[in-house]
């Protein structure tokens, strides 16, 4: 038996993609360039003490008196060949839509934009965050298999046998779930539960490595909220996302053997294969309820996702996947296994899209394909 399988794992970004990292560019950082439709991020304190002490009193006052006024002046200093080259800290693309929201924002507006995972070489896509996707597939699979109900009650989670009531619930949850409560619910789906509580070190999913993925190209894009029944408009969410199209390339290892050695290693397998029916099936039911939300509203080009998602599907070595901001409880929370009257299981009243200056009119985020390729077996 072979310990550790490696695998490529190829994502292809079927609509834009953000993973945040609690940064955030204020407007005072940043000059937006229009006519070459980019925009150029920027070293403040490097700005500030290569700038002629003039114009340094400039910019001050004007980020002074708020994010517009900031603009302002950084969009003059570039225009006149002012903003000395050593403070330019790299240069992104941009949307039409991104542009058009720095043009349009009143003066309280914040103009703050959420960058993406930066190395070195560029923007990249975390292994921790395809990893946490991979996951939640798991945990419905596991639950879908089992077919039993997993309740809180005293305190614990248990299982029992459904009845009729059940119906389709798998899933019997407190009404606002606390940390504890949802640790120690994965903890007993995936059979690691300890007395004490959760024994991490029995974690299955301490068999599975994915790693980072090499640079992508980062795009500034506006992040709209739509909302069926009121004018979200002036929501003005401004993010770097992946492009739609965006090609991925992740290292997969599995540690095969860990699932062997009984109390010593890991609860239980997670077959790369049997992974890649979870995904098909978990994702592919997500995608179905966002889909019906989207006719209902006339979101056009969601359904061109959602369409083009059931093409890709027909290859059965493709899998769905849903990967970062905006992906909704339905696809993190396990929502289709709960209660109808749970408060997590009830349908979001927004969506987030991407790319668009009307909410209605974008792409919603996070959707991606991909393939697992079997690249060679290490021996212990």
């Amino acid at each position: 038996m072979s310990f550790l399988e490696a695998y490529r794992l190829e994502l292809e970004a079927l609509s834009p993609v953000h993973v945040g990292t609690g940064e955030l560019y204020p407007a005072y950082a940043y000059v937006p360039d229009k006519e070459a439709k980019q925009v150029h991020l920027l070293d403040p304190g490097a700005l500030l003490l290569l700038l002629p002490e003039e114009r340094r009193r400039q910019y001050l006052e004007k980020v002074a008196q708020g994010p517009k006024a900031a603009q302002d002046i950084l969009r003059n200093l570039y225009q006149e060949g002012q903003l000395p080259k050593e403070a330019l800290l790299r240069t992104v693309g941009a949307s039409p839509a991104f542009f058009k929201t720095l043009e349009e924002a009143t003066e309280e507006a914040a103009l703050e934009w959420r960058p993406l995972p930066q190395s070195p070489l560029g923007p990249y896509l975390p292994g921790s965050s395809v990893k946490g996707a991979l996951r939640t597939a798991w945990l419905f699979w596991t639950l879908l298999q089992r077919g039993e109900v997993v309740e809180f009650r005293e305190g614990r989670w248990t299982f029992r046998k459904p009845t009729l009531k059940d119906e389709e619930t798998l899933i019997r949850a407190p009404k606002s779930p606390d940390l504890r409560a949802n640790q120690t619910f994965e903890a007993t789906v995936l059979g690691y539960m300890g007395g004490r509580g959760p024994d991490l070190y029995r974690d299955p999913f301490r068999a599975v490595r994915v790693s980072d993925s090499g640079p992508g190209e980062g795009f500034l894009n506006r992040i709209g909220v739509f909302h069926p029944k009121k004018d979200t408009k002036g929501l003005l969410p401004l993010a770097e996302t992946f492009r739609k199209g965006s090609r991925f390339a992740l290292s997969f290892r599995y540690h095969k053997g860990l699932s062997a050695y009984g109390d010593r290693g890991v609860a239980g397998p997670i077959p790369p294969e049997e992974l890649k029916k979870a995904l098909r099936e978990y994702y592919g039911r997500v995608a179905e309820w966002e889909k019906r939300f989207a006719e209902d509203h006339g979101l056009k080009r969601a359904l061109e996702v959602y369409g083009e998602l059931e093409e890709r599907l027909k290859d059965p070595e493709v899998f769905p996947i849903r990967v970062g901001f905006g992906s909704g409880r339905l696809a993190l929370r396990l929502a289709l296994l709960l209660p109808e009257d749970h408060p997590e299981a009830q349908e979001p009243k927004t969506r987030k899209t991407a790319g668009a200056s009307n909410p209605q009119d974008g792409y919603p985020l996070g959707w991606m394909v991909g393939r697992l390729e079997l690249k060679g077996a290490d021996k212990p």
